[in-house]
């Protein structure tokens, strides 16, 4: 089970890259492989592009449009796309994240943030981030003193290229303090939102 693999002893995972590589696809990926062996545990997702939520919808994920739907919730899995919307990264809320975290020790639940903007992640939020979940970015989009810019400084992997961590759409990369983990995605169509795109050009 992949996202057994990811968490592992984790409860609170990020998900940085840039935009194009990836995110979006290889969750809906992580959630079609965890239903194949956990039908029952629920899963909450905030920030998906409809498209993408209606393929959820049919693994039994459930939509959520604020942190308060949480309430009450346990034992689950929530995916926080676009999670600045919900002020999880800003200074001036910081009892906001602080509840949040004491929800998701305190009910059983694994969390991935994930943003379609590497400059969220500052260091508000990446001191709450246990574990690292990279597609390819460069350290040059990283907040200056983040977690996440340090990680990009000190990984020194495979692909690691110029400065910047560069994957294959297809992949995950794990970093935790243990070992490096590649996490292999199949490709979803259905889900791929930016397949309709019209070429403007």
């Amino acid at each position: 089970m992949k996202l057994k693999k990811i968490f592992g002893n984790s409860r609170i995972v990020g998900l940085a890259g840039d935009k194009n590589s990836g995110k979006t696809n290889n969750l809906v990926n992580l959630i079609i492989d965890y239903r194949k062996n956990k039908q029952n545990v629920p899963i909450y997702a905030y920030g998906m592009p409809k498209q993408v939520m209606d393929v959820l919808k049919k693994h039994g994920v459930k939509e959520i449009s604020s942190i308060k739907h949480l309430i009450g919730k346990r034992d689950c899995i929530v995916i926080l796309d676009e999670f600045q919307k919900l002020r999880l990264n800003d200074r001036r809320y910081k009892e906001a994240l602080s509840d949040f975290v004491d929800f998701v020790y305190h009910n059983n639940a694994c969390v991935i943030l994930s943003s379609p903007s590497i400059r969220e992640f500052n260091s508000v939020i990446g001191g709450v981030i246990e574990k690292w979940l990279l597609k390819s970015l460069k350290k040059d989009s990283c907040v200056n003193g983040s977690q996440l810019k340090k990680v990009v400084e000190d990984y020194k992997g495979r692909y690691k290229s110029l400065d910047a961590i560069d994957t294959p759409k297809n992949e995950l990369l794990v970093i935790n303090d243990e070992e490096e983990i590649v996490i292999k995605c199949e490709y979803v169509k259905e889900a791929d939102n930016k397949l309709t795109n019209q070429d403007l050009f």
